[in-house]
Parts: C-alpha cells; structure tokens; sequence
C-alpha cells in the first residue's frame, strides 16, 4: 500500500498543473551566447508578443528586463513563473521568382518562404527547476514583391526591398509566441 501511495505521488508530480489567470509570469531575456541577428530579432519578436499573448490569456505577464544567467545569480523580480525564449532558427529564401516589366518601370516577385523555430523553457518561479520545453516552429510563405526597377535607355535602377521579409518573419513569430502562450497556459 505505500507503495502505491509513493507511486501515485511520483505519477502527480510528473503532470504540470497550468497556472492559473492571475499568475506572474516573467519572460526572461534572451542570453548574449546567440548573437546572429536573425537570431536576436526573432527572439525579441517572440518575447514581445508572448507578454501581450499570456496578458490576453488574462496572466500577469512582464519583462524582467534579466537573463536566466543574471536571475539564477542575482534573483530577479518576484514571479510565479519564468519564460525563457530561445531562438534556434530563423530563415528567410525566395523559392521561386520573376520579373515584369512595363515601359520604364519594373517589379520583381517571389514565393519567399520563411521559418522561425524557437525553444521556450518555464521554470518555477521559487526553485527556478526547468518545468517545461517546447520546441515551436511556424512556417510562413508568401509571394511578395522582392525589388522595384526603374530607369530608361541609359539608366536602369534595381532597388531590393528588404522590409518585405521581415514582415514575414514578424508573423511567424507572432504565431510562434501565440503557440507558446496556448502552451503554457495549458490550451
């Protein structure tokens, strides 16, 4: 019998409990070790947008303005739980593409294809224990205009249009955070 008991308390610890609306959530900063500005933007995107998410999932969520490093040495504003996102991937490549062209002016297109992927851990807000990992990733694609030409007989300008894909990028992180709030908050 108490083995039984032993091994039902194990079973139960094994199975997280969801916070609850209300909790204080601090999303950590991403650690200075990934550097690669995909990386970085990506990373920021998704922690920026996971706070508004959790806060729409009706959670106390915030910035904590501290890495996990910095937290686990120093201790950090009080939390239920903590949030570290991490980038693991982000790429951005035209699959396909073509130009057109009328009189003097000219518009190049492609099928961009963009993929965020991106680690979140939730750690207890007391003992800062690893709860959790997800792994996420959101696949965007997208035939977007890539550069503007213009010009005449002697002169001809080709212009890119980067801006373009870091749209996409911003919304397959924005799907990654809403995925990661979905998660945490247990839906």
């Amino acid at each position: 019998m108490r083995r039984v008991v032993i091994l039902l308390a194990l079973v139960a610890l094994a199975f997280r409990v969801p916070p609850r609306p209300g909790a204080r959530i601090g999303v950590l900063r991403m650690s200075d070790e990934f550097t690669y500005g995909a990386e970085r933007t990506v990373a920021r995107t998704v922690q920026t947008d996971l706070r508004a998410e959790l806060r729409d999932l009706g959670f106390d969520a915030f910035d904590t303005r501290r890495t996990y490093d910095d937290l686990a040495r120093d201790g950090g504003p009080e939390a239920d739980l903590y949030v570290e996102v991490i980038s693991s991937q982000a790429m951005n490549h035209p699959v396909a593409g073509a130009g057109a062209g009328a009189g003097s002016i000219g518009v190049g297109m492609a099928v961009v294809v963009s993929q965020v992927a991106a680690a979140v851990r939730v750690y207890d807000g007391r003992t800062l224990q690893l709860l959790d990992t997800y792994d996420l990733q959101q696949k965007n694609t997208a035939v977007v205009p890539t550069s503007i030409g213009f010009g005449g007989r002697f002169f001809w300008a080709r212009i890119p249009l980067p801006f373009i894909g870091y749209a996409q990028y911003r919304s397959a992180a924005h799907a990654v955070a809403r995925e990661a709030a979905a998660r945490i908050a247990g839906r």
